[in-house]
């Protein structure tokens, strides 16, 4: 076997490999929000402990359930999973990335909890814009496969 590269190795000295991509058109979809929390659940499931399912399928529902509220229209949601981390994108027609932020509710107010769960629940998240004028919200999680659980 020949070694790879010197330029194919990270810093870890892992392999350096494309994480595995699963993509979702929302924009077809009848229940987007219930169509995004299915892709978390069918990719991962089985995978990733079930806490770690669940928090990423709440981020996701409040990541597309914004794009649903505030913008012109939801898009493509992409799962990139790796061997430790999973990245969520929601694509959106929305083009103000400054608006996607955490805001401060009253125990009153009915909204504007969402992106502070979302703060919570991942190791980051951002918005940022996309080259055809809309954005995407991104959100990262760190997972640990389980092993016999590739694909």
């Amino acid at each position: 076997m020949v070694p790879p590269p010197l330029a194919a190795l990270k810093p870890s000295g892992c392999l350096n490999h494309a994480p595995e991509q699963h993509r979702l058109d929302l924009s077809v979809s009848e229940w987007p929000t219930r169509a995004a929390r299915s892709q978390i659940r069918t990719v991962l499931g089985g995978r990733v402990d079930e806490a770690t399912v669940d928090d990423m399928v709440l981020v996701v529902d409040e990541l597309v359930a914004n794009a649903l509220r505030h913008t012109p229209g939801v898009g493509t949601f992409l799962l990139e999973v790796d061997q430790d981390r999973a990245t969520v994108r929601v694509f959106d027609a929305g083009a103000n990335c400054a608006a996607v932020a955490v805001r401060s509710a009253e125990k009153s107010d009915e909204n504007g909890r969402g992106l502070s769960i979302v703060a919570r629940l991942t190791e980051e998240w951002f918005a940022e814009p996309t080259a055809d004028g809309g954005k995407a919200v991104v959100a990262v999680f760190a997972i640990a496969l389980q092993e016999n659980s590739s694909r």
